[in-house]
């Protein structure tokens, strides 16, 4: 957002020419380089542009560089969406007489801030003197860059490992503990069991192979460098902070010891803290360690302990104040060149079509550190053999054997699910150009998209009355192997709620529910279940995997009582419909069939625990060019807020207006440009237009609404902010087999 909000007011630059287009590329460990691009930089040139980045190991395996911050927050400053924040928090613009003037929100048409050069001879130049007066903050006003070294994935993996394990023992824990409340039949029980059950978990996680000692003796803090570009007059007082920030280690008295070591010609001091002055201060607590684990793991702990130090070290290099953190000052590496550092390995390619402009940010990970990530990660297969371990042996919940089955079956479901998902390296470049764009190779893909599929309703998003628009063709496996891990979930729970129906405990919370859970048994799941195989199966079925959502603001005000009368003539209104591909009418026309069926069977029932008669609403059909609509008829519904369906041979609409609902499906009719991927949009112009209009609207009639001259002002003020913004588009896709994805923040 503030990096959204610093493009504000930015004067358009030149434009670059088109680039040649680039050979197609397979996917390496490195981003792949977009498929449009210039020549390949040199590490020279990447390094004058990169900054920070010159001066790491090729092994580093994430970065996080941000540039031009100060340029970023004196745009910020001087957008019309933070003069408001201002003004609403005291914060200034107040006229003389306290009240907010909306004079203020306007700005300078020739504006601009003073650039600041990105060549090859930026990374030794002063920063601008504002910058300087800034104090502290002005390390963050250039550049600012975090850094993880070799072993970062390994390390990340480990506390995902113990972040998932956490989740199993919890679950099983809760499971026993509710099982040994039942077979007591106090309720009072279960609050007094997690009590100490949380001690015995404690107890568990230590003791795990995959979590407890034999964890932690794999663990150890992965390189961290935290860099801050300076100038050269500020750069000793600039250090100076980073290493006060070192001294707040002597809290630690007797286990720190000073270290200092020199690296690429250059000093840094800082402390260690001791792992074998930290083990020898624990084993004084042996006893109470041995109440949690045995001798033997506590010998264990003691000597892992023993290995594992922290290094904080701060010093210089280039241009950069450094503060790093590891477990050893060998973990302190830089690249002795520029030829052996990051910059000049293919790792970075990906930002060479972007050198001319002005960057915001840079990030890269690599392929190894996510695929890790991916692999750890946990889910709900943890806590579903959480929940079933916990079942297995206990006696207060009678046989659960069923209930076992259907939990490894969401454990079993959702690895299937999980399986579709890959990694590529991802290298992500952000910078400012008619507002902001972010432009992202490579990561994660969790295989939800059909990259290859032409969206035939991507044109619908074109008109510039859609305030938003999303549009995608989801992958046919991934929907079949969501579809059915859904189901297992929901079986499952169902289950475990007629389990604990079942338990004989006196409260009157519990009584409620046993009272609800058997009602629904018994009346309610055969319809439930009708209904979901008819939506699923049925609707499911019969649509093709592409959709399209789209919103617009052009509808009429419902006349619903309450409302005045010239708001309903003069104001407008949402609308927003769901279009997708019909590929079985037949088959679409059967589900809706079942599905009234069922809602009859409910509303039935209903009615017999009411006494008062609900009977299931007939709709009401209308005919149009070959596509029917159906709706229900309410007295203050219209053609433009009708919640209805609109179904052709070919298309499919889901509508709150039956206008909206047939344009659109004439326009998907027609056909247009496609495109392939994910697309979304947000057309902050369209809405500021709707905005003003239904503002004039509330200015005619301030009385009939209550509406008083504070409140207008107010929503003028709101509306004031939307002149910064333009429009907002996201396109993720496969461009040569590479995942992409193009975000641009456009504002005016």
């Amino acid at each position: 957002m503030a990096l959204g909000l610093g493009a504000c007011k930015k004067k358009e630059e030149a434009k670059t020419p088109e680039p040649p287009v680039a050979a197609e590329t397979t996917v390496q460990t490195a981003p792949a380089a977009p498929p449009v691009q210039p020549a390949a930089l040199n590490p020279e040139e990447r390094a004058a542009k990169l900054g920070f980045v010159q001066h790491l190991p090729q092994e580093t395996e994430v970065v996080m560089a941000f540039h031009n911050g100060s340029k970023s927050a004196e745009r910020i400053k001087n957008s019309k969406l933070w003069k408001l924040v201002q003004s609403n928090m005291g914060m200034g613009m107040m006229g003389e007489d306290g009240d907010f003037d909306p004079a203020e929100l306007e700005m300078e048409e020739d504006f601009e801030i003073e650039e600041v050069e990105q060549d090859a001879t930026a990374a030794s130049e002063d920063a601008p003197p504002e910058i300087e007066e800034m104090g502290p903050a002005a390390m963050f006003g250039t550049e600012f860059t975090i850094a993880l070294g070799k072993t970062t994935g390994e390390q990340t993996a480990n506390l995902l490992t113990l972040n998932r394990r956490m989740s199993y023992f919890q679950m099983r824990m809760l499971t026993k503990t509710f099982a040994d409340a039942a077979k007591t039949g106090d309720i009072s029980a279960l609050e007094s069991g997690l009590t100490t059950s949380y001690s015995e978990l404690f107890k568990e996680l230590l003791a795990d192979p995959e979590s407890g000692v034999a964890l932690f003796e794999k663990m150890s803090m992965p390189p961290l460098y935290l860099a801050f570009r300076t100038s050269s007059s500020g750069r000793d007082a600039a250090a100076q902070q980073i290493a006060s920030l070192t001294e707040n280690l002597a809290m630690f008295g007797e286990m720190i010891v000073p270290v200092e070591v020199e690296t690429a010609g250059q000093t840094f001091a800082g402390y260690k803290v001791s792992g074998e002055q930290l083990s020898a201060s624990l084993a004084d607590a042996r006893g109470e360690m041995e109440e949690m684990l045995d001798p033997s793991a506590v010998d264990r702990l003691l000597a892992a302990v023993a290995q594992k130090d922290l290094v904080v070290l701060s010093g210089t290099i280039g241009d950069y104040v450094v503060l790093f953190l590891g477990a050893s000052v060998d973990d302190l590496k830089f690249a002795p060149d520029v030829s052996q550092s990051l910059v000049s390995s293919d790792a970075l390619a990906f930002c060479d079509a972007y050198a001319s402009k002005e960057l915001a940010a840079v990030i890269y990970g690599q392929k190894s550190v996510l695929d890790l990530m991916l692999q750890s990660a946990g889910g709900l297969s943890d806590m579903a053999t959480g929940l079933r371990d916990g079942l297995a042996g206990t006696e207060g919940l009678g046989d659960t054997r069923d209930l076992e089955t259907l939990l490894r079956m969401v454990g079993e479901r959702e690895a299937a699910l999980r399986a579709l998902s890959g990694n590529e390296a991802l290298g992500v470049a952000a910078f400012f150009e008619d507002g902001l764009k972010i432009e992202s190779f490579g990561g994660t893909d969790n295989g939800m998209f059909d990259w290859k599929a032409p969206n035939k309703l991507a044109s619908l998003g074109d008109s510039e009355d859609v305030v938003m628009f999303a549009n995608m063709t989801t992958d046919a496996i991934y929907d079949e192997k969501a579809r059915a891990c859904i189901e297992a979930l929901m079986e499952t729970a169902y289950a475990m709620a007629m389990k604990v129906s079942d338990v004989e405990m006196e409260d009157e919370g519990m009584a409620q529910f046993q009272a609800m859970a058997q009602m629904f048994d018994n009346d309610f799941r055969p319809d439930v279940v009708a209904m979901w195989d008819s939506f699923s199966e049925g609707f499911g079925g019969s649509l093709g995997n592409e959709s399209a959502w789209v919103l617009d603001l052009k509808g009429s005000v419902p006349a619903i009582p309450g409302i005045p009368q010239n708001i309903v003539d003069e104001g407008k209104f949402p609308r927003i419909s769901m279009v997708a591909p019909v590929t079985d009418r037949a088959k679409l026309a059967g589900s809706w069939a079942k599905m009234n069926t069922s809602l009859t069977g409910v509303l039935a029932k209903i009615s017999k625990m009411t006494g008062e008669e609900i009977p299931m609403q007939k709709p009401i059909s209308s005919d149009r060019d070959g596509y029917t609509t159906w709706f229900f008829s309410l007295p203050f519904f219209n053609d433009d807020f009708m919640p209805s369906v609109t179904v052709g041979d070919q298309w499919f609409a889901a509508s709150s207006s039956k206008n909206q609902a047939l344009d659109l499906v004439d326009q998907a009719a027609a056909g247009g440009e496609t495109r392939s991927g994910f697309l979304f949009s947000v057309n902050f112009k369209a809405l500021e237009k709707f905005s003003r209009e239904m503002l004039a609207v509330m200015e005619k009639n301030p009385d009939t609404l209550g509406i008083s001259s504070a409140d207008l002002k107010d929503a003028l003020q709101a509306i004031e902010t939307l002149d910064d913004l333009d429009k907002l588009t996201v396109h993720v896709r496969r461009d040569a087999g590479v995942l992409r994805s193009s975000t641009h923040f456009k504002t005016r």
